[in-house]
């Protein structure tokens, strides 16, 4: 039923990768840099842009113990290794890999184990009992179900990560705006098509979730090969997130606050986002809860990353001929004010489960004053 949430998060992670990496075409800056030029310190010494590096930051370290223990849920599915001897190899294997710092030799990397991933997770889909055109209805008509609104904001925060909009204005060096734009519609649909497997799969269990009960519906309905492939899958998403949410922060940190060794200070970045997921990994945390809350974090994080965006987009002397246009600031608008919406149940729901306060959240007044804070 919440299938429409990967058509709108591939929409808006398009729309805002595309408004990163534009603004580093037309400005010649990363965009923690542009932020940092669009919103200048004030008499206190506040800066947005200072601001909204930290709690990305913060976001990756929150992103990677989930990267983590989805990789260490992928390997336990298919062996009998000590879950704290996967974390350990998981991490070093990362550290190593980003310490090299072959950059091009990684995003290869990581672009084969995402494409293997995503056609083993396509072919499983596909000996599904599936009722598709279901499937292609709630893909295109939203609906809601009572007390989804953590999960809604956590499909939306898994397909538009914050650190990839950051990401994206680095990974957009050396295109002119066609390359970029070819380049990234391509990948955050496939990025899309994947999130949209791994949901179908899951639908497959009955009853409590849990990675091994999805490797047992599998197994029932598409036979024993598929629960290697899922396991595959769930490992090479959780391996591939945890090299690129370190490295993610270390571009967004260095790219932002100016430090006397840059170097050091991006090493230092993500071995502290590298650190985190150990920790939790170590801990053996249970996955889902972790990961679904810090999806939803990162999804709450997006509001402030599109306002400053549309701040950034619409300065006609940084953006020059590739300043926003009307549709542009609309498709933006509708992104803020869904995300924020949501974000808002989220607190309000968050306040009084901690406070034991019985507060009804009325959708439409909330909407209204979400826009008029917008405004």
């Amino acid at each position: 039923s919440l299938l429409w949430t990967i058509s709108f998060a591939v929409i808006a992670c398009i729309l805002l990768q595309e408004a990163s990496a534009r603004i580093a075409i037309a400005s010649g800056k990363a965009i923690g840099q542009a932020i940092i030029h669009q919103f200048s310190p004030n008499k206190n010494g506040f800066s947005m842009g200072i601001w909204l590096t930290f709690s990305v930051v913060i976001g990756c370290a929150a992103y990677e113990a989930g990267n983590i223990l989805g990789a260490v849920a992928g390997v336990t599915l298919i062996s009998d290794i000590a879950p704290s001897i996967i974390t350990i190899s998981i991490v070093f294997l990362a550290g190593i890999l980003l310490y090299l710092r072959k950059f091009q030799i990684l995003t290869t990397f990581l672009g084969v184990v995402v494409g293997v991933m995503g056609l083993g997770l396509l072919i499983i889909v596909l000996t599904l009992p599936l009722d598709f055109p279901v499937i292609a209805r709630n893909m295109v008509i939203p609906q809601g179900i009572p007390g989804s609104e953590l999960l809604i904001l956590g499909l939306i925060g898994t397909t538009v990560v914050p650190y990839n909009i950051f990401l994206g204005s680095r990974l957009a060096e050396n295109q002119n705006i066609h390359q970029m734009r070819r380049g990234l519609i391509v990948s955050v649909i496939i990025g899309g098509i994947i999130s949209l497997c791994l949901i179908l799969i899951g639908s497959q269990v009955k009853g409590d979730f849990s990675f091994l009960s999805v490797a047992q519906a599998i197994t029932a309905s598409s036979g024993k090969w598929g629960a290697p492939i899922f396991a595959f899958g769930l490992f090479a998403a959780g391996l591939t997130s945890a090299i690129t949410a370190p490295w993610a922060a270390a571009v967004m940190f260095t790219s932002t606050i100016e430090t006397n060794n840059s170097g050091r200070t991006f090493t230092l970045t993500w071995g502290l986002v590298l650190i985190t997921g150990l920790i939790f990994g170590i801990l053996n945390v249970q996955p889902v809860p972790v990961i679904i809350l810090a999806q939803a974090l990162n999804g709450i994080l997006l509001p402030f990353i599109t306002i400053a965006l549309l701040f950034i987009l619409n300065n006609r002397v940084l953006m020059t001929s590739y300043v926003n246009g009307v549709w542009g600031n609309a498709g933006l608008l509708a992104i803020l004010l869904l995300t924020t919406t949501i974000g808002y149940i989220n607190i309000v729901k968050a306040i009084s489960s901690a406070f034991g306060l019985s507060i009804a959240v009325d959708t439409y007044v909330l909407q209204r004053l979400v826009l008029v804070s917008v405004m």
